[in-house]
């Protein structure tokens, strides 16, 4: 069966209504099981591994929430350009906790 860009899109916007309601049990059932995830300094975790990355950054951030700016589907792949924002609650890379509101882009492929 053949899936359509447009159902790829309703897959992503879903992914990304479920982690806005904090709700990643569900999120990563919907991710294949060899989904890879790619941190800003090119180090790549299998899906296990990510989930304990993305796990940490909420313990940091624990009100993080993603808007979706622009998503793009091109065959079986979709390009999602996001803005998140968090208050900055713990310790991350020796920097104490500041309890201010942040913004963050990126891009989710």
């Amino acid at each position: 069966m053949q899936v359509t860009e447009q159902a790829n899109e309703e897959i992503v916007k879903r992914i990304y209504e479920l982690s806005n309601r904090g709700d990643l049990d569900a999120v990563w059932d919907l991710l294949a099981d060899d989904v890879t995830y790619i941190d800003a300094s090119g180090t790549i975790y299998d899906k296990k591994v990510a989930r304990k990355f993305i796990d940490g950054v909420l313990e940091i951030f624990p009100d993080c929430k993603a808007r979706v700016d622009r998503m793009i589907a091109q065959g079986n792949t979709v390009i999602v350009e996001y803005t998140d924002s968090a208050t900055h609650t713990k310790e991350v890379h020796g920097i104490p906790p500041t309890n201010k509101k942040i913004e963050w882009s990126g891009v989710d492929i």
